[in-house]
């Protein structure tokens, strides 16, 4: 600590030398940004050297925001251009960088949206611009949401496979698809709750930034695609024009303006002062599914899009020490719970819960939810001072499941035969030979009946909320984050920054306070991307369903089932 200070002033020395010496480079008129690809919302924690050449550098949310800060604080550029391609953003996200494109208009910078085509993702975005380009040749996609459900307990019989399941209500409906043939009418109404808010919020958004009547806007959604002169009669496009003859349509064909993308210009701008090496915000993670034991990311880029299975994994063991450097650390400040998680086992969820009850004992906690915090996701959550998450944010799944697959008649097709020697007469409660007996379903019941009278006692004391009061919007109902502020489970609808000024607020923190992430306990090296890799790593996540375990988890969505809105494959 006593050298770290020296070391802060001379890298601080440096940076302003290096800003003085840029003072001198002209940055562009127009710097553009390709939106293309998946992008996490927080910069990627530390890992490994290996690791990192397997995976390779991947931008975030908070990265590229502060991008497009560094571009309006200067007073050289008069804007900056989104490329945008096939960006797989979930509409949390877009709602993340909506926010981030206003702040550059707040800063009288104008913002260009240009795409080839447009769906009604990369629209939604769009939006947010001040003028909206297309290329010549180029379409608006329908802009309508549909979402598709595949239920497999058909193909599953033929296999010989059954998920034998205890839950809490119809609306834990995380494990539905395994167990029927057709969507249930509860899961059906808590679909069409859901597709009304994407629904509306979307339609709100282009209202807001087309200056269109929302009525005028879903008349337009149900004519779509567009092509030709009807996107701009439509109101939704200013103009269409080629990417090469963007710089005289910005400039003038005399002074064309000049435009570079952020790789090529970002060293002309002048770099902020590094964080000081004392007090900050200490960051915790709950990523992917919830599970026993220690924390895993997967091998490299999943090489199926396979839900569930290939989810990043937050561990009990490692998030409990990895809070516990967080409390007796006497520079962190203030904490930021970001979640991004479907949820996982109940237990874990509890012993992750107890630890950030210490903490917040002790320091500001701020939950902030990222794509989606629901069931397990979400009871992790319930320690926070505050409570922060977008509009739609998948969020709620307040319920409990159980569940084991039997899988004796596939053994029989396959010819095996498996001899079984038990002591005790519930040794095969989670057995995977047969179905759960009735004193069998009973018992599973009353525990997880158990666990949901937990689960709903934390979100009252939480929430300040009647325990009737949570189990109306409990039961495993999942609600966006809009449903979830008007039901009183989240306290504020915004992103990082909003979560941050709440903290700096309760810790009394200046504004430049850094964000350190908090390191795993212990390195370990990554695992190399093989068959074997994978296969033992899918395994780990499926090792949840089974032994008929309590479970915080909610339904499935899959990539394909909304149109060209990828929420990610996760278990909720």
């Amino acid at each position: 600590m006593i050298f770290s200070y020296p070391f802060y002033l001379l890298r601080c020395l440096l940076v302003v030398i290096a800003n003085s010496l840029k003072k001198t480079m002209r940055p562009p008129d127009y710097v553009t940004f390709t939106l293309h690809g998946s992008y996490p919302d927080l910069r990627q924690p530390p890992e490994g050297l290996l690791q990192k050449r397997i995976k390779g550098r991947v931008k975030s949310i908070q990265e590229l925001t502060d991008d497009f800060k560094t571009v309006a604080k200067n007073p050289q550029t008069r804007g900056i251009i989104l490329n945008i391609g096939k960006p797989e953003l979930s509409l949390s996200q877009i709602q993340a960088l909506t926010r981030a494109i206003k702040d550059v208009r707040a800063d009288e910078k104008e913002v260009v949206a240009w795409a080839t085509n447009y769906n009604i993702q990369s629209y939604n975005l769009a939006a947010a611009a001040d003028r909206i380009l297309l290329q010549e040749g180029g379409m608006i996609y329908t802009l309508g949401l549909a979402s598709r459900q595949l239920y497999m307990k058909n193909a599953l019989d033929w296999c010989g496979i059954e998920f034998d399941v205890v839950q809490i209500s119809p609306y834990k409906s995380a494990l539905e698809r395994f167990i029927r043939s057709n969507m249930s009418d509860e899961v059906k109404e808590m679909y069409e709750w859901l597709m009304d808010s994407f629904y509306s919020q979307f339609v709100s958004a282009v209202a807001r930034g087309r200056n269109l009547d929302g009525n005028r806007v879903q008349e337009i959604i149900d004519d779509t695609p567009l092509f030709g002169g009807d996107t701009i009669r439509s109101g939704l496009v200013d103009d269409q024009v080629s990417a090469e003859d963007l710089p005289e349509y910005l400039g003038t064909q005399e002074k064309p303006a000049r435009i570079a993308s952020w790789d090529e210009c970002s060293k002309s701008f002048a770099r902020p002062l590094p964080p000081h090496p004392g007090r900050h915000i200490a960051i915790l993670r709950v990523q992917g599914n919830i599970v026993d034991g220690k924390s895993q990311r997967p091998p490299a880029r999943p090489p199926l899009p396979v839900p569930f299975l290939f989810n990043e994994q937050t561990g009990d063991l490692t998030f409990v020490q990895q809070a516990r450097q967080v409390l007796r650390d006497r520079r962190a400040k203030a904490v930021l719970l970001y979640i991004d998680s479907g949820g996982g086992s109940a237990a874990s969820s509890e012993a992750m819960a107890s630890i950030l009850e210490k903490i917040a004992a002790k320091k500001p906690l701020v939950a902030m939810m990222g794509t989606m915090a629901g069931s397990g996701g979400y009871y992790v959550a319930t320690p926070a001072h505050y409570v922060v998450a977008q509009p739609a944010t998948i969020t709620g799944s307040i319920g409990v499941i159980t569940a084991k697959i039997v899988n004796s008649q596939l053994l029989e097709k396959l010819l095996l035969n498996r001899e079984t020697i038990e002591k005790g007469q519930k040794e095969l409660f989670g057995s995977p030979e047969k179905p759960f007996t009735e004193e069998e379903r009973n018992k599973a019941w009353q525990f997880i009946n158990h666990i949901y009278e937990q689960f709903v006692n934390r979100v009252a004391n939480s929430r300040k909320m009647e325990k009737e009061a949570v189990k109306q919007v409990g039961g495993g109902k999942v609600w966006t984050g809009e449903q979830a502020f008007k039901n009183g489970l989240v306290d504020e609808l915004g992103g990082l920054e909003t979560a941050l000024a709440k903290l700096r607020s309760l810790a009394a923190l200046p504004e430049n306070t850094p964000l350190v992430d908090t390191p795993y306990p212990r390195r370990e090296t990554a695992p190399l991307p093989g068959a074997a890799a994978w296969a033992d790593y899918a395994l780990g996540n499926l090792a949840q369903v089974r032994e008929g375990r309590a479970l915080f988890a909610g339904p499935l969505y899959f990539s394909e089932h909304i149109n060209h809105l990828p929420f990610q494959e996760r278990i909720m």
